[in-house]
């Protein structure tokens, strides 16, 4: 019994693929072929083994066992931008400098994090932008509340 042979055309629009790549499948041996003169030409039964792989491929495992994956908090980051209106220069920066001692003093629990600062002089306005983990993130917005609430006093 003689078996059909598809073009690579025929074949793409079988397995709704562009040409191009059911050819690329072909040199990269997913789908089984033979080279009748010029044309690549595909067997029905190695259509059918390329078409039921695809749907029969077992899924695949995950790189890293659930026990050895890092936390969710080690992995979540957060970036703020703190504005402050109406401010000086002078203030700013001291707002600024506060911000820069503590980040030079951080626990390494905190891992990487980011601070930059941007005054505009014509607007008086600051921001300050953090990036970083919660813990980052938290451990300076309490600060910042900290000397927000000395100087109400």
């Amino acid at each position: 019994m003689e078996q059909k042979l598809y073009s690579t055309e025929e074949a793409a629009k079988i397995l709704s693929l562009h040409p191009k790549t059911v050819r690329r499948f072909i040199r990269e041996g997913q789908i089984q072929a033979r080279k009748i003169g010029r044309e690549w030409r595909i067997a029905f039964d190695d259509l059918k083994a390329y078409a039921h792989a695809e749907l029969a491929a077992p899924e695949k495992e995950p790189t890293e066992p659930e026990a050895e994956r890092s936390k969710i908090g080690e992995r979540i980051k957060i970036s703020t931008v703190i504005e402050l209106n109406d401010s000086d220069q002078e203030e700013s920066s001291r707002i600024s400098n506060s911000l820069i001692a503590l980040l030079n003093c951080k626990d390494p629990a905190w891992g990487k994090s980011r601070y930059d600062f941007i005054y505009h002089p014509e607007t008086g306005k600051a921001r300050f932008m953090l990036y970083g983990t919660p813990a980052f993130i938290s451990t300076v917005l309490k600060n910042l509340e900290m000397m927000t609430n000395q100087e109400e006093e």
